[in-house]
């Protein structure tokens, strides 16, 4: 059974022309001789693509888009330049007509200088809109930026601080010299807005809703901040004396001072967050109680990864065997521990590097890291080893523990065995295997394992049974890897109320994405509370990885990525002052103006980008035809439309509709060859031209070649001693809010009669410019004559 619209066949006009009969794709089909078969096509619900075709325009086939074969010719035809005709047959999809379009895409795409959407805002975790506020620090509009930044992360001066930047690694000024220092812009804005006292944005009016969120951690902190700002009475309930998690707990003072954190903590407390801290889950407070006893509505679970890994060897609970989560969190609450001279850190990530560090500024004279893979695989960042290296921390590659040997209960030594790298395991990394016969001995007096961390879903005092406060009992069930189990993409439980994000849900990982974890689990949490069916919402979430289309890079001069300042080495392991000092002003203004604004205006409606993606032209797979790119300036001199030709595909829309439908012929299509483009004549500005910013153009382009500037229209003012009626305005407005009617007909006044004596008006003589205006139009309407009122309403 067809499942195509019902088609309702036209009527035979004179101004139409005769009916003639034809078939598409085997459906018949009534058309008026003068129409194009794409407008046949459409009749039959064919979706035959094209970019140049405007409706009341003359179309010239400059796309190649819309081929379609017809019986009895030897080569595909343009349906959009080619009329009906009695009992043609035409075909719009075969195998020939795909691969032809797909290679008019190709070539079109090999001169697109342009990218649809910029890579390094989808390999954020929590998506933060990169170029848009890094175009406004470069601005000097710091509030806006830090409004842009805010909306997808709360933290930016703290993130900033620790963030491992994954952005960075796909930024496409890489492709130029550098990639743009992204990490310490936010931080920059972030700092800014501490200083100047930014408030966040004001929340919703208050949804009449409650949610109980467990930790106050990076996700607890985020799922807490836009809760809040969605109108929802928010409680967080936290174990520790002090809220931050990880951020507090887990990174030293030298990398992310603690008045940073509490001074961005700020904006929750002043959006009406309430925090109970020294309260945790199991002991104190139940699931059960939160929603049955307390009334609060939903509850999120960002308990975090506080339980580090065993290493599961002999002597591991020797005295001077600290796991690495107790070690950073005593030495933050002020009970550092005595590490001695000899330190033995036992892992690769961000924990075992902080944990070398702060080992050396507790005294310990020889610090050194075994790790079982080499520096290429180790999860730390090179930034981040490089800088233990300076202060003296020593590294030790393709080793691991064996044995933990003692004496008296107390740590003397350790034993590791060599390791060799086999095949890639699950993670993509190598496989270490040990080398047989290989053990040796490390004199050491403290043994830190940082091999990883586990969220803590039991708990129960030293000689009592523990107890799970997470089970299938309550509802929520766990995994096997002891994280809590829920919906991947609304964050949701077994227990509908019950939400989670962050390391109890994904195992230890980067702080930011814990916080994109916390700010996702609260979008669904909020559709949860407002009564939304979560299987719908969840079916209308967009792709978290989108399609990226492969196009080239603009290569503009090369510009030097700046630097901050950072403390002397001789001066760092004394205390924990913090060693990066960030971003000045001016240098971040200057790294700011090295984007290079990759995202297009029209990524959401560009037909170009809907058809490479539906043809299969994916980034993984590239463009075949990768030959010599024009380089175009981007011209935004005009006060209402930008252009930018190297997103021009000489699909001549512009100049048409210019032409055609304005009358002021700004546009022409200018070069020969492969060189042609839509460009003002002489290359001049559009301020220049004729230009009479209708901004017709900038709609008709599909692909963001031409756009509008934005701007917000404040304030308004008609001067009407100096209009000469002369209804121009009338004609190029794009919105038809003027019109010229029998009724309105501007021109009949007499000039002479509108005309302002200054001298009489300031004495009260005369009425102003708008009450002779009125008078002129109920003289010309006839307005309060009785007669010509009746007139006219008939």
């Amino acid at each position: 059974m067809s499942t195509r619209p019902k088609i309702i066949p036209p009527v035979e006009t004179k101004a139409q022309g005769p009916l003639v009969s034809l078939t598409v794709d085997g459906h018949e089909v009534t058309a008026h001789r003068g129409e194009t078969l794409l407008a046949a096509a459409k009749r039959v619900g064919a979706k035959v693509p094209h970019l140049c075709v405007l409706p009341g325009v003359d179309h010239y086939a400059g796309c190649r888009l819309c081929l379609v074969e017809v019986e009895g010719e030897e080569r595909p035809v343009p349906a959009c330049a080619t009329e009906v005709a009695e009992g043609m047959a035409v075909t719009t999809a075969s195998e020939r007509l795909l691969r032809l379009r797909r290679t008019n895409l190709e070539l079109l795409l090999s001169d697109h200088n342009a990218y649809c959407a910029p890579p390094c805002k989808y390999r954020c975790p929590t998506n933060v809109d990169i170029p848009a506020f890094i175009s406004l620090m470069a601005a000097g509009d710091y509030e806006e930026a830090q409004r842009v930044l805010k909306a997808n992360l709360p933290l930016p001066a703290s993130v900033g601080r620790v963030c491992p930047h994954p952005c960075e690694s796909q930024c496409r000024r890489s492709e130029v010299d550098e990639p743009i220092s992204i990490c310490l812009s936010h931080r920059f804005v972030g700092d800014v807005a501490i200083q100047k006292g930014f408030h966040p944005e004001e929340p919703a009016p208050p949804s009449g809703k409650r949610v109980a969120v467990i930790g106050a951690g990076p996700a607890g902190i985020a799922n807490a901040y836009y809760l809040a700002l969605a109108g929802h009475a928010v409680t967080i309930f936290e174990a520790l004396p002090e809220a931050g998690g990880m951020l507090r707990y887990g990174i030293p003072e030298y990398r992310l001072p603690k008045k940073v954190l509490d001074a961005e903590l700020e904006s929750l407390w002043k959006m009406g967050v309430e925090l109970v801290t020294n309260t945790a889950l199991g002991p104190d407070i139940s699931i059960d109680g939160l929603l049955d006893e307390q009334g609060f509505d939903a509850v999120f679970l960002g308990i975090g990864a506080h339980q580090s890994r065993a290493m599961r060897i002999e002597g591991e609970h020797l005295e001077g065997v600290m796991p690495v989560v107790d070690f950073l969190r005593e030495t933050t609450l002020g009970n550092p521990p005595d590490v001695r001279e000899k330190v033995a850190v036992i892992g690769g990530g961000f924990s075992a590097i902080d944990a070398a560090r702060v080992s050396l500024r507790l005294g310990a004279k020889e610090v050194t890291i075994v790790y079982r893979r080499t520096q290429k695989e180790m999860p730390a960042h090179e930034i981040e080893v490089n800088d233990a290296r300076e202060e003296g921390v020593e590294f030790v590659f393709l080793a691991a523990p064996v044995k933990v040997e003692g004496e008296n209960g107390r740590v003397t030594g350790l034993v590791c065995q060599k390791m060799q790298l086999g095949e890639p395991d699950q993670s993509g990394r190598r496989r270490p295997e040990p080398v047989p016969g290989s053990e040796y001995l490390m004199e050491v007096d403290t043994v830190i394992p940082a091999i990883g961390q586990l969220p803590q879903l039991t708990y129960g005092a030293k000689d009592e049974e523990e107890r799970n406060f997470i089970d299938e009992a309550g509802g929520i069930a766990c995994t096997r890897w002891q994280t809590i189990d829920a919906d991947e993409r609304t964050l949701q439980t077994d227990r509908p109320e019950v939400f989670t994000a962050g390391d109890a849900f994904t195992g230890a990982a980067t702080v930011v994405e814990a916080i994109g974890g916390g700010k996702r689990a609260a979008q669904a949490m909020d559709a949860f509370l407002r009564g939304a069916d979560m299987a719908a919402w969840k079916a209308s979430l967009p792709d978290e990885k989108p399609v990226l289309l492969a196009i080239p890079a603009w290569r503009p001069e090369p510009r030097e990525r700046q630097r901050t300042p950072m403390l002397p080495v001789a001066e760092r392991t004394g205390g924990f002052a913090e060693i990066d000092k960030g971003f000045s002003e001016q240098a971040a203004r200057i790294e700011g103006g090295r984007c290079l604004k990759c995202i297009c205006e029209k990524v959401e409606s560009c037909k170009l980008r809907r058809y490479s993606i539906d043809a299969g032209l994916l980034r993984e797979e590239g463009n075949r035809f990768r030959g010599p790119q024009n380089l175009y300036g981007r011209d935004d001199r005009h006060a209402f439309i930008v252009r930018d030709p190297n997103r021009c595909i000489d699909c001549g829309r512009c100049v048409r509709v210019c032409r055609e439908w304005t009358g002021s012929a700004c546009y022409e299509l200018v070069r020969r060859g492969p060189r042609t483009i839509a460009g003002t004549p002489f290359d001049v500005s559009l301020d220049q031209a004729d230009c009479v910013s209708c901004g017709r153009c900038a709609v008709a382009c599909p692909t963001g070649a031409l756009f509008l500037r934005r701007r917000e229209l404040k304030d308004w003012h008609l001067e009407v001693s100096r209009c000469i009626f002369c209804g121009d305005c009338v004609e190029v407005c794009p919105q038809k809010a003027l019109a010229v009617t029998p009724e309105y007909e501007l021109a009949v006044f007499d000039r002479g009669k509108l005309g302002i004596d200054l001298l009489k008006r300031a004495r009260g003589e005369e009425e102003d410019g708008f009450g002779v205006l009125e008078a002129g139009l109920a003289e010309a309407t006839g307005r309060g004559n009785p007669d010509a009122e009746e007139e006219r309403k008939q």
